[in-house]
C-alpha cells in the first residue's frame, strides 16, 4: 500500500525541486534579457549641444559651414555653398575648407553667372575645388592634398613667402572648428569652368 502512495506522496516534492530550480534561470534570463535589450548610453554617443552664441557669433567654431554663415567676409561664398549639393560636406565633413573672402568675388563680377540655371555642375566643381582633403591641422599646411573634384592641388610658399593654393593666398588665420578646418584665401583656389 505504500509502495501505490509513494508516487502520490512524493509528487509534491518533485514539483517543488523543479519550480525552484527554473526561478533562478528564468529571473537571471530576464536580467540578461533586459540588460541586451536596454543598451546604456555614454555621454560620448550624444551629440553636443551649442549654445545660441556658439552657432551665431561671428567666426562661429560650430563647424566651417556655421563660420561662412557668421563670417561677415564670406557672403558671397555663402551664397555659393548654399546653392551647391556640397553644403553637407562643407559643414560636416572634417575636411579643410578654403574660404575666398568676399573681395575674391568683387573684384570680379562674372562669378553671379554660376548661380544661374544650368550651371548647377559648374557651381558643385567650384566648391568641392575649395574643399582639401587631408590637411591634418593649421600648423601643417604646406603639401600636395587632394580636392573633392578629385584633383591634386599643391599649397606652397610663393616667391614672396606666402602660402598660394592654385589663385588663393592663404591670410594665415586658419580656425580649427568642431566640423574642420577654415582657411581664409584672397582670390580663388581654382578658376570658375563654366558648363
Amino acid at each position: 500500500m505504500i509502495s501505490r502512495l509513494f508516487p502520490l506522496i512524493a509528487l509534491p516534492f518533485l514539483l517543488a525541486s523543479c519550480s525552484g530550480d527554473s526561478a533562478p534561470q528564468e529571473s537571471a534570463q530576464q536580467e540578461e534579457s533586459a540588460s541586451i535589450e536596454k543598451p546604456k548610453t555614454t555621454a560620448s554617443s550624444k551629440r553636443k549641444a551649442y549654445t545660441a552664441e556658439e552657432l551665431n557669433a561671428p567666426y562661429s567654431t560650430v563647424s566651417p559651414w556655421r563660420y561662412i554663415v557668421t563670417s561677415p567676409e564670406t557672403q558671397y561664398f555663402e551664397r555659393l555653398v548654399g546653392k551647391s549639393t556640397i553644403a553637407r560636406a562643407v559643414h560636416g565633413s572634417g575636411h579643410a575648407i578654403l574660404v575666398p573672402q568676399d573681395e575674391s568675388f568683387t573684384q570680379n563680377a562674372d562669378w553671379k553667372g554660376i548661380l544661374e540655371e544650368g550651371q548647377e555642375e559648374a557651381l558643385d566643381r567650384f566648391v568641392k575645388a575649395h574643399v582639401i582633403i587631408g590637411i591634418e591641422g593649421p600648423k601643417m599646411l604646406e603639401g600636395i592634398y587632394e580636392n573633392l573634384n578629385g584633383a591634386m592641388v599643391s599649397i606652397e610658399k610663393n616667391d614672396k613667402g606666402e602660402l598660394v593654393c592654385g589663385g588663393a593666398r592663404l591670410m594665415g588665420r586658419e580656425v580649427e572648428t568642431d566640423g574642420g578646418l577654415v582657411i581664409p584665401v584672397i582670390g580663388m583656389a581654382e578658376d570658375i569652368q563654366w558648363n
